[in-house]
């Protein structure tokens, strides 16, 4: 992940900071950046919709299984369990939009920050979020 001071210094070279006010916009942004919740929020939705597909693929072959073997009650059962399985999938899907937005929303919380600190310009901020947004996610994504 990513430090503060990592993203102030992409602002900084993007021209949106001066150097001069890169430890405060660190500060600032360690302050106003708070995502580690909702970020652990989308790595165990996605884990679990992960687990849902995995349970998904496996009920299906039992009900082909059981097809073959003309067991209609068991079917039954193994279609249960896909369905359950898929409307698990439909919640976390939501859960994801919802951190997804809570997040997004974080992202212009610390440029609003950064802009009430006086360390941007109100012209720059949607910028400056975008630019936080993309750093922060380049950053968790290893690059």
């Amino acid at each position: 992940m990513t430090t503060y001071v990592e993203v102030a210094q992409a602002l900084v070279s993007a021209g949106y900071l001066s150097d001069a006010d890169l430890e405060a916009a660190a500060e600032v942004l360690k302050d106003a950046l708070i995502i580690d919740a909702a970020e652990a929020v989308q790595d165990d939705v996605a884990e679990d919709y992960s687990t849902q597909e995995d349970i998904v693929a496996e009920a299906e072959v039992w009900e082909s299984e059981d097809a073959a073997t003309g067991d209609y009650d068991l079917m039954e059962e193994d279609q249960e369990v896909i369905e359950d399985a898929l409307d698990q999938e439909e919640v976390d899907k939501e859960i994801m939009v919802e951190a997804e937005e809570e997040i997004a929303a974080a992202y212009l919380d610390a440029a609003a920050a950064l802009l009430a600190a006086e360390l941007i310009d109100e012209a720059d901020q949607q910028a400056v979020a975008v630019l936080v947004a993309d750093v922060w996610a380049s950053y968790d994504e290893g690059e």
